[in-house]
């Protein structure tokens, strides 16, 4: 009994060393691991704007560039001709060709209006912007008078375009060489009429 009682102070004293030194490195064991935590957090935090950087420097580079096309794009509208509106008086071009006439141009072969038409596109260049509406060929007119049946029109108006002229010399040098007028049939002639503006327009 005596040896039981002596040796249970030891016993407890190494009982007591154990859970210290258990608890100890319980402690160590935490800190460690917070340790480790709070670094791969700290890395991640500056791993996110390092990767964010080069959108925003992309970004930047792509609104610098685009920026002196926007420029260019804005000046070259201003600076286009065709954007321009000619100055100057607006005449009313009036084609006239007997009915038969049209007629015959209907049964012309491809080949034989693709030449006619590229006469009319070459006057059309030459014109440039004082041509203001190319026009479409006219038929089946119609007359119509106060108290009367509508009849058909006999002035033979066969089609139309729009010019813009400082003057009627202007106007008539754009005609030379008319397409209308270059004797593809005798009695086809050109009538031009200048518009007036609207009293208080």
């Amino acid at each position: 009994m005596a040896k039981s009682v002596k040796a249970s102070p030891k016993k407890a004293a190494r009982r007591t060393a154990t859970k210290s030194v258990s608890k100890k490195s319980a402690k160590k064991v935490v800190a460690k691991t917070a340790k480790k935590a709070v670094a791969k957090t700290a890395k991640k935090a500056t791993k996110a704007p390092l990767k964010r950087a080069p959108l925003k420097k992309a970004a930047v580079k792509k609104s610098a560039k685009a920026a002196p096309k926007k420029a260019v794009n804005k000046t070259a509208k201003r600076s286009s001709p065709a954007s321009a509106k000619p100055s100057g008086k607006t005449f009313l071009i009036i084609y006239h060709a007997p009915m038969d006439a049209m007629a015959q141009t209907s049964e012309m072969s491809p080949e034989q209006q693709a030449a006619g038409m590229a006469l009319w596109q070459a006057w059309a260049e030459k014109v440039g912007s004082k041509l203001l509406d190319m026009g479409a060929p006219l038929m089946n007119g119609k007359r119509l008078a106060a108290q009367a049946e509508p009849t058909p029109s006999t002035r033979d108006v066969s089609g139309y375009s729009v010019l813009s002229a400082e003057d009627w010399d202007d106007v008539m040098s754009l005609l030379e060489g008319h397409p209308h007028i270059s004797g593809w049939h005798p009695e086809a002639t050109i009538e031009i009429h200048e518009s007036m503006p609207l009293p208080g327009m």
